[in-house]
């Protein structure tokens, strides 16, 4: 893969090189073959434009839409548009969600699919943060918030949390107190 981004090209940390945002799509297992190849056609709900660029998010869209995109399996080139969400690298991103650095690597640098555990944590780190962009309405604040140690949650970032369920539902729990003014 090409150069890591932001917006204006700059490398991101000293971590792994990110594909363009443009880069990222949907890919599903060929029966017979067993091979990956990326899927035709994005529904418009599921694509986001950013700087004039289209950015294929498997997990936005209607519920039955994401459904769809998860059976199918996801691609691993999701893992990297993550990370660059949270201003992070793909390794710091591996050791919060608790995710084997090694098998990542290799199934970004392959195209792979994600395994199932593997996509939903990938789903609830997109999901977390859309949530708090919703109630905090500012990427640094969101980035912060998130990447921060927070009393309310035991004394645990929230993405560290999104491992599992019940973490995943503190973390929204916690975002929903904050957005209606309870103490948390």
């Amino acid at each position: 893969m090409a150069v890591s981004m932001k917006k204006g090209g700059d490398k991101i940390g000293g971590g792994p090189v990110l594909p363009p945002i443009s880069d990222v799509a949907v890919r599903s297992k060929s029966s017979s073959t067993g091979s990956v190849s990326a899927s035709a056609a994005a529904t418009p709900a599921a694509t986001e434009k950013t700087s004039a660029k289209v950015l294929t998010m498997p997990f936005r869209g209607n519920v039955t839409e994401v459904i769809h995109h998860m059976r199918n399996g996801v691609s691993a080139e999701l893992v990297p548009v993550i990370a660059r969400q949270f201003g992070m690298t793909q390794d710091g991103l591996f050791e919060q969600l608790r995710l084997p650095k090694s098998t990542m690597k290799s199934r970004i640098s392959k195209n792979g699919l994600l395994s199932s555990a593997e996509q939903d944590r990938m789903y609830r780190a997109d999901k977390v943060w859309k949530r708090a962009l919703s109630v905090l309405e500012d990427e640094s604040a969101a980035r912060q918030w998130i990447r921060g140690v927070n009393r309310a949650l035991g004394g645990e970032t929230p993405l560290s949390l999104l491992d599992t369920e019940a973490g995943y539902e503190l973390v929204l729990d916690t975002l929903g107190r904050i957005e209606y003014g309870v103490v948390s």
